[in-house]
Formats: C-alpha cells, sequence, structure tokens
C-alpha cells in the first residue's frame, strides 16, 4: 500500500508540474514549438504529447471509493490488470485536465494568431497577396520582421480609420436627430402656458359677457328716455347704468390684465426661442470645420490609395528595401487618414456639446 501510494503521489506532482508548465508557456512560442498551430496535425500532436505516458491498460480503470471503520480511510478496488501500473482516479483526473488544458491552449492560440492577422490586414488583391508573400518569404529573418511590423502597423491604422468612420456615423445621426428635436422644442417653448393664459382670457370674457351684454341694453334704454325727454324714466334707468358701470369696469380690467399676461407671455416666448435658436446657430461654425475636415479626409484617403498601389508595385518588383519604403510611406498615409477621420469625429464631438448646452437650457424653463 505504501508502494501504491508513493507511486500515485509522484504521478500527481508530474501531472500539476506539467500544468504549471502549460500556464508559464502560453506564449506563443509555445505554440510554435510544438506545432500547435497545423491544424489537424497539431491535434495529433497534442494527443501524443498528454497520453504517451499512459499505459493501455490504464483505458480500463474502475475505481470506487469505500468508506471503511472509524478511520475514514478510503480503500481503492482495481480491476484486472499489470500490479503498481493502474492509475488512481485522482492521477486520470490530473492527466485528463492535462489534456484538456493542451486542447484549450491550443484553440485560444489558433484564435489569437487568426485575429491578430485578420486585425493587420490590408486590402490586397489576390495578385498583389502572392507577391507580398514571395517578398516575406525571400527576406531574412531581420528583415521579414521589419517587414511584417510595418504592415501591422498599416493595418492598425486602417482599423483605426474604420473605427473613427463607423463613431462618425453614429454621432452624426444622433446630431442629427437631437437637432430635430430641438428644433421642435424651443417652436413649442412655452406653447401650453401661452395656451392656458388665452384659454384664461377666453373664459373671462365669456363670464362677463351677459353682464356687457347688459350694461349695453341699460345705456340703449337711457338714450331711448333721453330721446322722448321722460324724465323719471331717464333718471330710474340712469341709476340701473351707474350700478352696473364699476362692475363692467373691473370686470374690462379682468380682462385686460389677463390679456396682457398673455400678450407678455407671447413676447417671452419670441425672445426665448430666438435666444436658443441662436445657441444653436453656435454649431454652425463647427459644421463648416467639419466640411472642411471631410475634404482633408477626402485627400488623405486618395493619398491612401496612392500609396497603396505604389506598395503593391513595389511588391511585384520584389526588392526588399523598396517594399519596405513603400510600406512605410503607405504607413504614414493610412495614419493621416485615421488622423483626419479622428478630428471630424472630435468636431461632431463640439456639436453634440452645444445640442447638450441647449437641451439643458430648455430643461431649466418651468414646465
Amino acid at each position: 500500500m505504501q508502494t501504491e501510494a508513493w507511486k500515485e503521489t509522484i504521478s500527481e506532482q508530474e501531472a500539476m508540474e506539467c500544468c504549471s508548465l502549460l500556464e508559464r508557456s502560453s506564449s506563443h512560442n509555445f505554440i510554435d514549438h510544438h506545432g500547435l498551430i497545423k491544424g489537424e496535425k497539431g491535434r495529433k500532436h497534442l494527443e501524443d504529447l498528454a497520453l504517451e505516458d499512459i499505459d493501455p491498460m490504464e483505458t480500463r480503470v474502475s475505481a470506487s471509493h469505500v468508506l471503511t471503520g472509524d478511520s475514514g480511510s478510503h480503500v481503492i478496488r482495481q480491476s484486472k490488470g499489470k500490479p503498481g501500473k493502474l492509475p488512481s482516479l485522482a492521477h486520470l483526473l490530473l492527466r485528463s485536465r492535462l489534456l484538456i488544458g493542451l486542447v484549450i491552449l491550443f484553440s485560444a492560440g489558433t484564435i489569437y494568431f487568426a485575429s491578430s492577422v485578420e486585425a493587420a490586414g490590408i486590402d490586397l488583391g489576390v495578385t498583389a497577396q502572392k507577391a507580398w508573400d514571395t517578398v516575406l518569404n525571400k527576406a531574412d529573418a531581420q528583415n521579414k520582421l521589419t517587414l511584417q511590423r510595418a504592415y501591422e502597423k498599416v493595418g492598425s491604422w486602417k482599423t483605426q480609420e474604420q473605427a473613427w468612420e463607423q463613431k462618425i456615423k453614429t454621432l452624426h445621426a444622433a446630431n442629427t436627430a437631437e437637432l430635430e428635436r430641438l428644433r421642435v422644442e424651443i417652436r413649442q417653448t412655452d406653447d401650453a402656458k401661452i395656451a392656458a393664459l388665452a384659454e384664461k382670457v377666453k373664459q373671462t370674457q365669456a363670464r362677463y359677457e351677459p353682464l356687457f351684454t347688459l350694461y349695453s341694453s341699460v345705456n340703449r334704454q337711457l338714450d331711448g328716455a333721453k330721446a322722448i325727454k321722460n324724465k323719471e324714466w331717464s333718471a330710474a334707468i340712469r341709476t340701473q347704468a351707474d350700478t352696473l358701470r364699476p362692475v363692467v369696469q373691473l370686470a374690462r380690467e379682468d380682462i385686460r390684465i389677463k390679456k396682457k399676461e398673455l400678450a407678455e407671455a407671447r413676447k417671452r416666448k419670441t425672445a426665448e426661442v430666438k435666444r436658443l435658436r441662436v445657441m444653436l446657430t453656435g454649431a454652425d461654425p463647427v459644421k463648416k470645420q467639419i466640411q472642411t475636415a471631410k475634404k482633408q479626409a477626402s485627400l488623405a484617403k486618395e493619398r491612401y490609395s496612392n500609396a497603396l498601389q505604389q506598395f503593391k508595385q513595389s511588391t511585384k518588383q520584389g526588392q526588399t528595401s523598396r517594399v519596405l519604403s513603400s510600406l512605410n510611406a503607405l504607413a504614414s498615409a493610412t495614419e493621416k487618414w485615421a488622423g483626419s477621420k479622428q478630428n471630424i469625429h472630435t468636431l461632431e464631438q463640439k456639436v453634440s456639446t452645444t445640442y447638450v448646452k441647449v437641451r439643458q437650457e430648455l430643461a431649466k424653463r418651468p414646465k
């Protein structure tokens, strides 16, 4: 039993050391060293690495744990095979973990390698791609590394250019939609308040309309009494008219005040709409800068296209120095193109900032 326990301990330690080595060796060099990016061949190599120390009899292990007595010890029953050769359940689990870990590392390394190549790609055609591959294959190790780094730099700037372009489209669409909303809300500034005041004027006039009708009627009767020179009738009607006069004056004053409030609200609305629209026009100079920046981006794109053609032409000639020179020029042109897109995005952000300020002003107004 001691001998078996010793063998099991050693096996577990070896497996743990393999797992530790696996964790420390997750770099690309480890993958290249073991040929783990070679497709099916790599997978076969992985399986060979993980299973080379496992005896065929080990695949027929049947282990169970039986709790015995008060000591709580475990007795391991092994199936028929070579004595001292069959591993414990823990041993098998550790070896399985090693195999799974290697497979995961292979998959992760393959994905990383594929994503890196895709991110560093340039829009080459089939012919140019073959020419580029030929240049790389003929170059020595140092020149090959320099060419690959320059190539990846171009791809990195191209990726950034595409990312800025997408950000510009998203932000510009948001700014356009926000501008429309702001224009509508500015046009509707204080509309609810003005509508309420107009309704008050209307209701007040309707409430006093019977009084005004009665007062007009009394005055017509007074004029009739004066026409027929009936003093008693004239005196009675004049008394009624005198009684109604102050009430009518108060009613007219009430209507006048409410109409004045309505007029002042409309005046404030006109001034506020003008102020907010002036704030909106604060984005106009920036929009002009955006148009200029777009022209610069178009020129940068044209320079990129020309540099790309020069690079493709140099790959056909196959001279490493010329390829590197044209690749550096292409990287510079791509960087400027990406920079022009970043500048446009920055300007779009300024437009957005202006709209945010207008939005905040609208939010401050009492509802």
